[in-house]
């Protein structure tokens, strides 16, 4: 089994006909994200944090249901913070920002992974013509794909109940960005579900590192997609 980065690895995928992030239209990501019957976040909310961080896009989505309320508590400044996101006296996810001293410095925190990584892998069929490549070792699998400037890794196990659940992930993740318009990074990024289905997006922008943390993998992706 291949040994997989700590930090938010990537699944990797061959012929995708998609740009480098935006694969669908913003109009079309609106409507969708409406159908999903997820909150969004207060305007009063996200102008209160504006107000401090400048003309930093946020998440208008909170990703989770429009029945429960959502507050917000910011920690740092435009160059560096943390926004996290509570519900029921938990917190369920955080959008955060680093700044760093090179363009350079700031993609080694991305966790991007080339298609290299998994050359002559057993393949898996992700959907939309999307290959995934399945490392399995130890009771472990891990599938990885790339599309765009994007890498993305799941993990799940070969036996008990999580056996499939890698596949499972990655078929999600690619049937939602059909769809929805992720951050266009400069230069990588990364999507990262662990066997948990907790979720980290991260992606670069110069010197710049942009990560969206959350409890399941389609929060994450909610809130992600819907920055503005």
């Amino acid at each position: 089994m291949k040994t997989w980065k700590k930090i938010l690895p990537a699944i990797a995928v061959l012929g995708l006909v998609l740009t480098a992030c935006g694969q669908k239209s913003n109009d079309k990501a609106s409507s969708s994200s409406s159908s999903e019957q997820s909150s969004k976040v207060s305007s009063s909310s996200t102008d209160q944090i504006s107000n401090k961080l400048g003309d930093e896009k946020l998440p208008q989505n909170n990703g989770i249901d429009a029945s429960k309320t959502v507050s917000t508590k910011l920690d740092g400044d435009k160059d560096n913070f943390t926004i996290s996101y509570i519900s029921d006296g938990k917190t369920y996810a955080s959008y955060t920002k680093h700044s760093y001293g090179s363009d350079s410095a700031a993609m080694q925190q991305v966790g991007y992974q080339s298609a290299n990584n998994v050359n002559g892998l057993p393949t898996v069929d992700l959907g939309s013509n999307i290959t995934g490549y399945s490392d399995k070792g130890a009771g472990q699998e891990y599938i990885q794909a790339n599309f765009g400037n994007w890498s993305i890794l799941t993990h799940g196990s070969n036996f008990g109940k999580t056996e499939g659940l890698a596949s499972k992930q990655g078929k999600e993740v690619v049937a939602f960005i059909q769809d929805h318009q992720l951050p266009i990074p400069n230069k990588y990024g990364s999507i990262s579900v662990e066997i948990d289905n907790t979720a980290t997006i991260t992606w670069q922008s110069g010197n710049d590192v942009y990560s969206v943390k959350a409890d399941n993998v389609s929060i994450a992706l909610k809130m992600a997609t819907s920055l503005k």
